[in-house]
């Protein structure tokens, strides 16, 4: 076939036909690329892009790979008409009769791009998104209820303010750990201005290491330099169990009430210095099998700007062999009054009787006085 010579301002018919992209030129965005049919050879050829603009790199466009195949077009422009590659095509299948080539799977409407790596990004008819690398590591744009979905085995967020971290803890080259449980854990670390070289709090949770019952841990830092001190550390573990460790003051301010209950364990305060219980209105402490024992190594001090009530079966002072019981106060009294009154009426009245002669209090008053004397111990309340 000979070929027809087209002068300087002449067109002739387009001729479009399958190459096969031979070399790659990174720097200059062109291709080197081989005719299947004929065996003729192009050099430096532009890959046409569905929009472009010279301003700043403005367009969508590719950079294809050796061994793909393509339409190229030779224009009509005559000697003037550059030729270009207008598209890429999919080698027919002969043993299916089709031009998937390992091609996924897509509805009408959907638009994708992706790599021989599988990574990927599709516009799903209907306002789905869909960004990834891998199945477990990409984000969904679902326009319905306006949610945004990630799906990943590690995350990672890092910006001026502090970062974000949920680790999946494996080895790289494996795909479980080893003993085919993988730990996770989820950290927060927070910095209170951008500049600062380190985080001053720091939030983590779930696995803290083999064998370790801590699942949530919250540290805060007095400042975010490299010579920070930890002042506040909040642990709690699997187990049930809250440890506070903090160097500064701790206040717990309710508008209600506070119940703090033990179920099958003990409520011990223990201060360096002082402690102090204030209400407004009354401050009850109750025991309610044993013993309630107030302990002062160097005393014991009970002030009330009214009185103090002490009620018990019995009420009982000192320790050991040498305990008695408190009197009521009253009683006492009452029985002293009567005592000092009948000794004196007897021996004001009846001066002339001798000592011999008569008892100075008669028996049933004596008697009397025994009684009375039992109902002077604290063996129902110390106030009347």
């Amino acid at each position: 076939m000979v070929e027809h010579s087209i002068m300087e301002g002449e067109y002739a018919p387009a001729l479009v036909e399958t190459v096969r992209i031979s070399n790659v030129n990174i720097d200059d965005w062109s291709v080197d690329c081989v005719s299947e049919f004929g065996y003729k050879r192009y050099f430096d050829i532009q890959v046409m892009s569905p929009y472009f603009h010279f301003s700043n790199g403005e367009g969508m466009y590719i950079q294809p790979e050796v061994g793909a195949l393509a339409w190229l077009c030779r224009p009509s422009g005559g000697k003037f008409g550059a030729p270009f590659l207008m598209g890429f095509q999919a080698p027919y299948d002969e043993d299916n009769a089709s031009f998937r080539s390992g091609k996924q799977s897509l509805n009408p409407g959907d638009m994708m791009l992706r790599t021989r790596d599988e990574n990927f990004i599709v516009l799903r008819r209907g306002g789905v998104v869909q960004i990834g690398a891998t199945p477990t590591a990409q984000r969904m744009y679902v326009p319905i209820r306006n949610f945004i979905r990630d799906f990943c085995e590690n995350y990672n967020l890092f910006t001026f303010g502090g970062e974000m971290t949920w680790e999946t803890e494996r080895d790289d080259q494996n795909t479980t750990a080893d003993d085919g449980v993988a730990q996770t854990k989820l950290t927060y670390k927070v910095k209170s201005t951008s500049d600062e070289p380190s985080h001053v709090l720091e939030l983590t949770m779930g696995s803290h290491g083999d064998g370790e019952p801590v699942k949530l841990n919250l540290q805060v830092f007095n400042d975010g330099t490299d010579e920070r001190e930890l002042m506040a550390d909040l642990k709690i573990t699997n187990e049930g169990d809250v440890i506070w460790d903090i160097e500064q003051d701790w206040l717990l301010t309710v508008k209600r009430d506070i119940n703090v209950l033990t179920e099958d364990g003990d409520i011990i305060f223990n201060a360096a210095t002082d402690g102090t219980f204030a209400a407004q209105e009354k401050i009850l402490i109750k025991s309610g099998k044993a013993k309630a024992t107030f302990d002062g190594l160097d005393g014991a001090y009970v002030k009330s700007a009214k009185e103090v009530e002490i009620e018990a079966p019995l009420i009982k002072l000192g320790s050991g062999a040498s305990v008695e019981a408190v009197v009521r106060g009253l009683k006492l009294k009452i029985l002293l009054t009567s005592f000092i009154t009948d000794v004196s009426t007897f021996m004001f009245t009846v001066p002339l009787i001798p000592a011999a002669a008569a008892p100075v209090l008669t028996a049933p008053k004596v008697a009397k006085y025994i009684a009375d004397l039992e109902q002077i111990l604290s063996t129902k309340t110390f106030v009347e």
